[in-house]
């Protein structure tokens, strides 16, 4: 058993985990209580969008109030986050980020409350700021990519449950098991919120910026980070990570919002086998976090994402040319796209963090998250245009995506390698 043991422990992915310390074992531990209600809703939210009478134009212009949401959001996580803390600023903006739209979505009747819901939802910028920080600020560098790694892994492991839908949609149809669901999701949510807050503690850079803000009112905090921001146009290394994280951001919105549409109305594919495509793309996920995750490093990024991106290109040629009532090609395209995230979630944070200042990344954080919903957000509606005309076209805009990503990524590995050889000579 020992012998085992010393194994398991041989992978950095394992090894970390068995070592967390300080805010990150209480951020990991208790990630299922967010990641059990969202995998169980999260296939079939566009379906239920659906069911309630919604086109696939206002399910697109929902998708692009949520990102603008998350812009205007994104550019106010940064001086929320130093002026009230990474530890309160999380407890606070969680409420107003899940709990507030899971009880709209589980009241739904048209439009207007998944509208609504989305205003609030987008403001999950501001703790995407506060518990990345809250995570990592007091951990080792060395150590990102694998704690992303685990974060994605606590995320999967609650999606296993993602079938018991399955179950409940056969039985009692979409509308009235989505209500259960979102009433659960509002439910253990608010739990891990409040959990969180009492098992963790503020980090040390975290003090040092509430003190500096201590008197400086919110107005006056933000237009000081008007420098901050300026600096970071001055960065072509930031620019061209911002430009990445976009473009990796519009291909997963995209894949997440119509991939069931396009699954159920022009493959033909019933609503309650979702689930199982889900469980597919989590396992082998879960298994290349595991196998492929602990060989990457973030200070050699080129290889692995691009080859990341490569298999995207492939799952988006496979959505686009498979025949109707197909099932051998979308598990294909599950598993393709399954190995690319598994590449590029963890690289895409680590890249975030290694490329902008420690003492600044809650302002900078924020400016990185607003520029990058102001590229998106169009992209939504563009889509639910497309799927108008057919189910398959925001797989063709994906597909544009992703080669762009593919030269960004070129770009910015040379950009990277020059300023190593600068600071070294």
């Amino acid at each position: 058993m020992k012998n085992l043991f010393a194994r398991l422990r041989k992978n950095a992915v394992i090894d970390t985990l068995c070592t967390l310390e300080g805010n990150a074992k209480p951020c990991l531990y208790l990630e299922p209580l967010w990641g059990i209600p969202y995998n169980l809703y999260a296939p079939l939210a566009s379906v239920y969008m659906a069911a309630l009478g919604l086109s696939p134009t206002q399910i697109g212009l929902i998708s692009t109030v949520f990102l603008a949401s998350q812009m205007c959001w994104a550019l106010l996580s940064g001086v929320l986050t130093d002026k009230l803390g990474r530890r309160t600023c999380t407890a606070v903006f969680d409420c107003i980020s899940w709990t507030i739209p899971a009880l709209l979505w589980t009241f739904a009747q048209d439009f207007r409350w998944f509208a609504a819901a989305a205003v609030f939802n987008g403001a999950w910028r501001v703790t995407e700021t506060s518990w990345d920080l809250l995570m990592i600020e007091d951990a080792p560098e060395s150590r990102l990519v694998h704690m992303y790694t685990l974060t994605s892994i606590a995320g999967l492991l609650a999606g296993f449950v993602s079938p018991i839908a399955y179950f409940f949609v056969q039985k009692f149809t979409i509308v009235p098991t989505m209500r259960f669901i979102y009433g659960f999701t509002c439910v253990m949510m608010t739990s891990k919120f409040v959990i969180l807050y009492f098992l963790s503690k503020e980090t040390s850079v975290g003090k040092r910026r509430m003190e500096e803000c201590r008197g400086v009112s919110l107005f006056s905090r933000l237009w000081d980070s008007r420098k901050v921001f300026f600096r970071m146009l001055r960065s072509r290394r930031i620019l061209l990570t911002v430009a990445f994280v976009a473009c990796y951001s519009g291909i997963c919105n995209v894949n997440g919002t119509f991939w069931p549409l396009l699954i159920t109305d022009k493959l033909g594919i019933p609503t309650e086998d979702l689930s199982i495509f889900f469980t597919i793309k989590n396992l082998f996920m879960l298994v290349c976090y595991f196998v492929v995750a602990p060989r990457l490093d973030v200070r050699r990024f080129r290889h692995p994402v691009l080859l990341g991106l490569c298999l995207l290109i492939a799952q988006q040629l496979l959505m686009l040319l498979m025949p109707a009532g197909a099932y051998w090609p979308v598990v294909l395209a599950v598993v393709l796209e399954a190995l690319a995230l598994s590449i590029l979630d963890p690289m895409r944070g680590s890249l975030q963090m290694i490329n902008i200042d420690r003492e600044e990344r809650a302002r900078m954080l924020s400016y990185f998250y607003a520029m990058c919903m102001l590229t998106t957000s169009p992209l939504s509606w563009l889509a639910g245009v497309a799927a108008e005309a057919d189910r398959a076209l925001p797989f063709a805009m994906n597909l544009v995506l992703t080669l762009i990503a593919c030269g960004l990524i070129c770009i910015l590995w040379k950009e990277r390698r020059t300023d190593i050889d600068g600071e070294a000579a």
